[in-house]
């Protein structure tokens, strides 16, 4: 087993954020609140030995391509490809052993202590995909509580594309009923009985979908769960706020879409839920559905902002 580098980024207000190069993986964003005490806002495992075991992808950075993509297969070009399996049939967030399950190289954060990139070089063929990966994740924390995540990567040939981040967010709290959320977005993917989308976009209007509102949680979390990706309507998708612990949390990024995840498969299930900002899944296998493909001297480029600010 390996023993995982861990590094932590700091600012001048005492927000920090620990990291391991096993999954490029946030395993700690703690907030100062109003009081000056931290805030542990994410939920993780402590150990090395449960984080290399974990299961729920917990803070990792999630590829070759994140979410699912149905039958482990897709075309592109004219040419079929078959793609590894670990979920049921469908391969999910980059197959068995995706960029989640490895070991990323860095040469440790900044001098001010306050960035980190992780590198990871996959080969062409990796999981099934085409193309030689070279790619990055960059953490920055600035001074204004703002955790700043850039995705980057290039290929050797056409290939499938999209990153995403896992954290798992309960801002402080033992579970997600009392939070309240809003969503930036008129429309989402309705899903088939294997989580796989149908291809089409749906309105939220008058639905349980609706969170263009702020909305508590609880209320929503009686009817049913939430795996669902959302069509973005701006860049500033979505907010996450405690009440109880006076802190907000806004999910800023230029991803066409945001998966909410309510955390239904986690052990003490909806302890934490996700706000995975991303392209859309399975894109490949629907025309009508935008498509992240990385070509050869093409550079991908995504970002995702995690900002922390305090609320009455």
């Amino acid at each position: 087993m390996p023993r995982l580098k861990r590094f932590t980024l700091i600012n001048h207000k005492g927000m920090q954020v620990e990291l391991c190069d096993f999954g490029a993986r946030i395993l700690s964003i703690k907030v100062p609140d109003k009081d000056g005490k931290l805030l542990e806002t994410t939920l993780n495992h402590s150990n090395d030995e449960d984080i290399i075991s974990d299961e729920f992808y917990m803070g990792a950075s999630v590829g070759r391509t994140c979410n699912r993509i149905s039958n482990s297969q897709f075309c592109l070009d004219g040419v079929e490809f078959t793609i590894s399996s670990n979920d049921g049939v469908n391969n999910l967030h980059g197959g068995e052993v995706g960029f989640s399950k490895r070991v990323w190289h860095t040469k440790g954060t900044n001098a001010r202590g306050n960035s980190l990139a992780f590198e990871l070089h996959s080969k062409d063929g990796d999981q099934g995909y085409p193309g030689a990966v070279e790619a990055q994740v960059l953490f920055t924390l600035n001074e204004n509580n703002e955790l700043r995540l850039d995705f980057s990567a290039t290929s050797s040939k056409p290939t499938p594309i999209n990153f995403c981040n896992h954290a798992y967010f309960n801002m402080g709290e033992k579970n997600i009923y009392n939070l309240e959320l809003r969503i930036q977005a008129d429309a989402y993917l309705p899903m088939d009985a294997e989580s796989i989308p149908l291809g089409y976009f749906d309105t939220v209007l008058n639905t349980r979908f609706d969170f263009n509102e702020s909305t508590v949680l609880a209320d929503r979390l009686t009817k049913d769960t939430f795996d669902h990706c959302y069509q973005a309507k701006n860049t500033k998708i979505a907010t996450l706020i405690s009440r109880k612990n006076k802190i907000s949390l806004e999910v800023e990024s230029d991803q066409v879409g945001i998966q909410f995840y309510s955390g239904n498969f986690l052990p003490t299930a909806q302890s934490a839920l996700c706000l995975e900002a991303q392209g859309y899944p399975d894109a490949i296998n629907h025309q009508a559905l935008e498509q992240y493909i990385l070509r050869p001297g093409e550079l991908y480029q995504k970002y995702v902002i995690y900002r922390y600010s305090h609320v009455d």
